[in-house]
């Protein structure tokens, strides 16, 4: 999986092979409209301008595209402007400022401060910046980024919870999804968890539900407790207990200049 790039992204996503082995297995380019905020129509824009001559820079991309402040720091905390060398943190910090820079200004009071010396995103901070902006991740799943805490608080991957017999006590950490009440459950609510290492189903009792759905449903990412049951072929956790866990996010530009 590649993320969004402004030089290289369509404005959906496509298949694209490594020049160096153009016969090997294909990777998803993921596509501008990927990016929060940016419609089809906004992301042709982009492509079109692109097609016509490649983009400098970032300070290029502002002028050609007349992208709003908003738009191009969506764009700048997905990674889209990475291939122009700078690193995320400084490219967020100047991202906004360059569409307000070409706005009409007094003479003399139109040059663009430079950007302080920033420190790079950490790997973490860049997972959490692409979950923030596109939604998914094209590295390394956050989890990955706290599994040292898991193993001291005793949580297992989702793939070893797999193995467990019937019955077992488990602990296990992810992002909880696809929750889900039927009318028909009686109030047994479902979903899954998932981390780097695969997704396990849950099972949630009535009481269980109600103490914990607020929680469920705000959390980025949880750590519950629970017990495996094996049945007819089918594999759940039944979950006891939860608790939030927190995951790194980007920082967030100052906005005062």
């Amino acid at each position: 999986m590649h993320g969004a790039d402004i030089q290289a992204s369509g404005v959906h996503a496509t298949l694209v092979t490594h020049p160096a082995n153009p016969c090997g297995q294909p990777a998803i380019r993921r596509g501008l409209t990927s990016v929060t905020g940016l419609s089809t129509d906004t992301a042709r824009t982009i492509v079109a301008a692109r097609t016509e001559r490649p983009f400098k820079d970032l300070e290029d991309v502002a002028r050609r595209t007349l992208l709003p402040a908003r738009l191009m720091e969506h764009l700048a905390t997905a990674g889209a402007f990475d291939s122009f060398g700078d690193h995320r943190r400084t490219t967020l910090w100047t991202a906004g400022a360059f569409p307000r820079s070409h706005q009409p200004y007094l003479p003399g009071l139109g040059a663009l401060a430079p950007a302080p010396d920033l420190p790079a995103m950490t790997p973490a901070e860049q997972t959490a910046a692409d979950l923030a902006t596109t939604g998914a991740n094209a590295t390394t799943h956050p989890i990955e980024h706290i599994r040292a805490y898991l193993q001291q608080r005793g949580a297992l991957p989702a793939a070893a919870v797999r193995t467990l017999a019937d019955q077992t006590r488990v602990r296990v950490g992810g992002l909880a999804k696809y929750l889900q009440r039927p009318p028909t459950a009686r109030g047994v609510a479902f979903g899954a968890l998932e981390d780097e290492t695969g997704m396990i189903n849950l099972v949630f009792s009535p009481p269980v539900w109600e103490h914990h759905r607020r929680l469920l449903i705000e959390a980025l990412a949880v750590l519950l407790e629970g017990h495996v049951e094996r049945s007819h072929g089918a594999f759940n956790v039944i979950v006891h207990r939860l608790e939030p866990l927190r995951v790194s996010a980007p920082t967030r530009r100052r906005t005062g200049r």
